[in-house]
């Protein structure tokens, strides 16, 4: 009976295992089934958020999100010639030549500065005159001898004028032709160059008149200032001249009437007014590479951006239009801006990219740096720096956007551009054709309820 007990029991325990293992295998199988259909729940969530929660609260505390497809981003090339030329830290002298941008050439006029007044000694004869030039840099390879033009203003400068970079400069006379060595592409040099001595004859033809006073006719009253002009006709190259240090200066060598040797300096300083011109020859461009709109509501893949005062970007947002009519309150999260940078093996390689870009916007004809640029001391929240991993510049615009949004801002418009005294030119890519191409990020709040809108 025992063992009869002990093989009952032990059936029964083998009906117990194998039950039991038929019940887990149900389960398992369920829940495979429900992690299958995990997914399909959150994808179906994440199409319609808004709507969880439905029938709990009230209405009332849901406002819609509105997302506009069909707002997009507009780019576009423009030029202007009226542009306002800035007092410079640096001065440009010459032309360069880019296969896409064509060709520009940039002059600069300038006061000079006495150190001293007359010493009151008279002259007997003027010996020699030196121009110290100060080269900080050269853009372009120069092959052979350079030659400048130095004229005498024909017009006495001021602080309170408007100098345009593409107007012409009154000029009188010309008092000098400089010829100078070559110059390596990329470094610096300090010049010693000879001018003629009627150069300093004239200069110094009214001792009288040299000195300086804040509240009188002085120096400048009777000496306008020099013109510097280097025109090219091919071996196209740049300099870059340092015009607020000490280093670039005129001297006269003359002997006086007791026949004693004496000079005479004339400074270019950071106490002269000094202006650059520059001027642009798009046409000059390689035919299959130049820029084909400029000034032109057409839309290209790409968008050209210039320092020099030359063509910048407009970029325009239309549908941010719509978020005006949005009922309720709408509070901007982000807005960035994404510019992708366009690069070749030749002519457009990532080392010539500039380190940063600038954006405006019109307000009432005057042109002013977005508010998000004002956000901290330098600029930062702005942005617009280059990153290299991306190949792309990020501007944060979030604040200009709100500006819109609230009426304070006429249009929905920006302008991307390069500082006037940069050097290297800048190629985006513009007008969504791909997905590689310039693109507005949104992130906003109405009421209670977040969206993400890109476009």
């Amino acid at each position: 009976m025992r063992i009869m007990n002990s093989m009952i029991k032990l059936s029964e325990r083998s009906v117990s295992a194998t039950a039991i293992i038929r019940t887990l295998r149900k389960q398992i199988h369920n829940i495979l089934i429900l992690l299958a259909a995990v997914p399909l729940f959150i994808v179906s969530c994440e199409e319609d958020p808004s709507s969880i929660g439905e029938g709990i609260l009230p209405q009332a505390d849901f406002d819609s999100i509105v997302a506009v497809d069909t707002m997009h981003v507009d780019m576009f090339t423009l030029f202007t010639d009226s542009a306002t030329s800035i007092i410079p830290q640096t001065s440009f002298l010459g032309s360069v030549l880019d296969p896409y941008f064509g060709l520009t050439n940039s002059d600069f006029f300038t006061q000079l500065w006495l150190t001293i007044g007359w010493p009151g000694d008279g002259i007997t004869s003027v010996d020699s005159v030196k121009l110290y030039l100060d080269v900080t840099d050269v853009m372009g390879n120069m092959l052979g001898i350079g030659s400048f033009n130095i004229y005498e203003l024909g017009e006495k400068l001021s602080a309170d004028s408007t100098y345009l970079v593409g107007s012409d400069v009154p000029v009188n006379d010309i008092l000098a032709t400089v010829d100078f060595p070559p110059i390596p592409e990329g470094s610096d040099s300090l010049l010693t160059l000879d001018l003629p001595l009627s150069f300093g004859e004239y200069i110094l033809r009214d001792t009288s008149k040299l000195f300086l006073g804040s509240d009188t006719i002085d120096f400048r009253d009777y000496f306008y200032g020099l013109y510097f002009e280097y025109p090219q006709t091919g071996n196209y190259h740049m300099l870059e001249l340092n015009v607020l240090g000490n280093n670039t200066y005129i001297v006269v060598y003359y002997t006086n009437a007791a026949g004693n040797s004496k000079f005479y300096e004339f400074l270019i300083n950071s106490k002269c007014l000094n202006y650059n011109r520059f001027l642009h020859d798009y046409e000059q461009a390689e035919p299959e590479k130049k820029i084909k709109y400029i000034n032109e509501p057409i839309k290209d893949t790409l968008a050209y951006i210039q320092p020099m005062e030359g063509v910048y970007a407009r970029l325009a947002i239309p549908g941010l239009e719509h978020m005006r009519s949005l009922q309720g309150t709408i509070a901007v999260n982000k807005a960035r801006i994404y510019l992708p940078v366009y690069l070749n093996e030749l002519d457009y390689t990532e080392d010539m990219v500039p380190s940063s870009i600038l954006v405006r916007y019109d307000s009432a004809g005057v042109k002013r740096l977005l508010p998000d640029y004002y956000v901290d001391s330098d600029g930062a929240f702005l942005d617009g720096s280059y990153n290299k991993i991306t190949n792309q510049y990020q501007v944060n615009i979030s604040n200009f956007v709100q500006e819109y949004i609230e009426g304070n801002i006429v249009d929905p418009v920006i302008e991307i551009y390069l500082p006037e005294l940069g050097t290297k030119n800048l190629i985006v890519k513009a007008n969504r054709e791909s997905e590689d191409a310039v693109r507005f990020e949104l992130t906003f709040t109405v009421l209670k309820e977040s969206g993400v809108i890109i476009f």
